[in-house]
């Protein structure tokens, strides 16, 4: 189990001015972990024991907010106990995760990064937050330098109908709506049991997090993920490079709307495609079930669980319980008949 910091320390920590992390490796995650738990003011018994602190601590977070404040032109607060003090912190902690998150991810080596991820994934405390808040899955991405609010500026004042046709790139969502959250990968991944060799494809793979995710976990699964966007591929590319993983985790820059879909035991998409492109998909994955038994797993969102129900050579083996903190709301799995 990680060391946890007490209150007053990850506090003092939240609402530091300094810009220079000092706190040893061994306890960069769970000042990670603990600061995220701060950021989402709605949770009351932080806030209790907010006001349980000794005074001189109290007095001591409140100058380091009121400090904030100052550089902002606002008015400083007289008190710990008011509803604001509780949201600068929220905010404050915010901040400080992504400036956390930075460190770790320009100072952890390939290695620190690997342990990271996966402790984040077998701790109860982090999935458990993560129902609540999807700020520590962002957290992760920018560890593992998958940054998808970069690529929106990248294409910024761009004509995206001419990059990309008319498919779905939904830029226009916030970025944690985009993605498959990490406590679902690690649910998909027990469902799966994938088997040492076997190949699992991502049909619209974004920014890679399925694939390096399911990598870490499933050590001998081999992975290709299909991405149309070049902006989200090679930032997939790089991070599954500097993990030391690209040997077995791979990704592939293409157009799934012109391109044969590669023969593989599991298949697994979000809602990725325009309707036509969909369509493609499905028959160049029903064509591949004639070589070999296959799975397909799908997010419970969107156009692919509308076209499943077009083809009965589909049957549904499991589907996950109820996630109302995910946009998707769970998964499916169907293997061919």
């Amino acid at each position: 189990m990680l060391s946890m910091l007490n209150d007053f320390e990850i506090l003092k920590l939240i609402t530091s001015s300094s810009t220079r992390f000092s706190l040893p490796k061994s306890l960069w995650l769970n000042a990670l972990h603990q600061t995220v738990e701060w950021s989402f003011p709605e949770k009351v018994s932080l806030w209790k024991r907010l006001n349980s602190l000794p005074s001189n601590q109290s007095q001591k977070i409140l100058d380091s907010v009121n400090y904030w404040r100052k550089e902002a032109k606002l008015t400083p607060l007289k008190t710990a106990s008011y509803r604001t003090f509780q949201v600068e912190i929220a905010y404050l902690a915010k901040l400080k995760a992504f400036q956390i998150s930075k460190t770790m991810a320009s100072k952890g080596t390939s290695k620190d990064k690997k342990l990271w991820v996966l402790q984040s994934l077998h701790s109860t405390f982090f999935i458990n937050l993560s129902k609540k808040t999807f700020l520590g899955d962002e957290c992760l991405d920018r560890i593992l330098g998958l940054n998808e609010r970069k690529v929106k500026t990248e294409l910024l004042g761009q004509n995206i109908k001419a990059l990309y046709r008319n498919e779905d790139i939904y830029l226009d969502l916030d970025p944690e709506d985009l993605f498959t959250p990490y406590r679902v990968l690690v649910e998909m991944s027990d469902k799966l049991k994938v088997k040492p060799g076997e190949l699992l494809v991502d049909l619209g793979s974004g920014l890679g997090r399925v694939g390096i995710v399911m990598g870490l976990l499933n050590p001998k699964l081999k992975f290709i993920g299909l991405e149309l966007m070049t902006e989200r591929h090679s930032q997939a590319q790089k991070a599954s490079k500097q993990l030391n993983l690209s040997n077995r985790i791979k990704f592939e820059c293409c157009d799934l709307s012109k391109v044969k879909i590669p023969l593989a035991r599991t298949y697994y998409l979000f809602n990725p495609f325009s309707f036509l492109t969909l369509r493609r998909v499905f028959l160049g994955v029903q064509i591949n079930s004639k070589s070999k038994q296959i799975r397909l797993v799908m997010a419970q969102v969107g156009r692919p669980p509308r076209m499943v129900k077009r083809h009965p050579w589909l049957k549904q083996v499991y589907l996950s319980p109820l996630d109302k903190n995910w946009r998707a709301h769970g998964f499916s799995i169907y293997e061919s008949r």
